[in-house]
């Protein structure tokens, strides 16, 4: 049996299946411990097998440089592949990650920092509130199609980004720039209202301590607290949803706008 044939498909074969493995670094649910690696790995291969016939045309019609040959040459340009799909699963994983920081801040807030429980889906311990947002953000993802849209735009890149060519430019430097502030604020935003409301029962009771210093402030303060703050949690819980998925489609648009196959 004549091989040969295949021997220029092995280069572009690899390098496809090196951008659908980043995206099992980080990327929402494909990253998650709770995978056994063997189905990742038998799901990167799957993709590729898929995705090749088609991508191989414009592989071959958009590369500046031929493809390398050998294992030496083609091992950095692996390397960089590996890295697109890893920057589109984290960027990805940005609503999860902000929604999960603004919990952690609430709950260190309403004295719930010790009650740490371990969270399979990003390999790290969360506190409850965190964890409970985390996956309110992950299924809001997940409702909206965010894995096909995250596998079309890694398909995509291909156009925007041909292979060996990724480049740190000002414009892919705007983007991460701008998702992680956005995340940042959607954090702030998410926070604010149980904060704002810790805020107010602080003072209150550093008024009744001045006024009445026989009350135990110490023994009141933390119920009262988790109270308030539980309640002005559950009230706030639909907007909080509507931010999430307000990110959630601005970070899938924006990555999708540059990711966009260039004409």
């Amino acid at each position: 049996m004549d091989l040969r044939p295949l021997f220029p498909h092995i280069g572009p074969l690899l390098i496809v299946l090196s951008r659908v493995t980043g995206l099992f670094v980080f990327a929402p649910v494909l990253g998650s411990s709770m995978i056994p690696m063997r189905i990742k790995v038998l799901l990167a291969l799957a993709i590729t097998a898929a995705a090749y016939p088609v991508l191989y045309p414009a592989i071959a019609a958009q590369r500046t440089v031929p493809l390398p040959v050998s294992l030496l040459e083609l091992g950095p340009m692996i390397a960089f592949e590996l890295l697109v799909g890893v920057a589109i699963g984290f960027l990805a994983s940005l609503p999860m990650l902000s929604t999960e920081l603004g919990g952690l801040i609430i709950g260190q807030q309403l004295g719930l920092g010790f009650a740490r429980v371990y969270n399979p889906a990003m390999e790290s311990d969360a506190d409850v509130v965190g964890q409970m947002l985390f996956y309110m953000a992950l299924s809001v993802f997940i409702g909206i199609g965010g894995l096909e849209i995250i596998f079309s735009m890694l398909l995509n890149t291909f156009g925007r980004i041909p292979p060996g060519e990724l480049r740190m430019t000002e414009d892919f430097i705007a983007l991460i720039a701008g998702l992680l502030t956005s995340a940042f604020e959607l954090a702030v935003r998410i926070a604010a209202p149980v904060l704002c409301l810790i805020f107010l029962e602080s003072f209150a009771l550093g008024f009744m301590n001045k006024t009445a210093p026989a009350f135990n402030i110490l023994s009141l303060g933390f119920p009262i607290r988790i109270i308030l703050g539980t309640i002005a949690l559950i009230a706030s819980l639909g907007v909080i949803n509507e931010g999430v998925l307000d990110l959630t489609g601005s970070v899938l648009n924006a990555m999708a706008e540059f990711f966009r196959v260039a004409h």
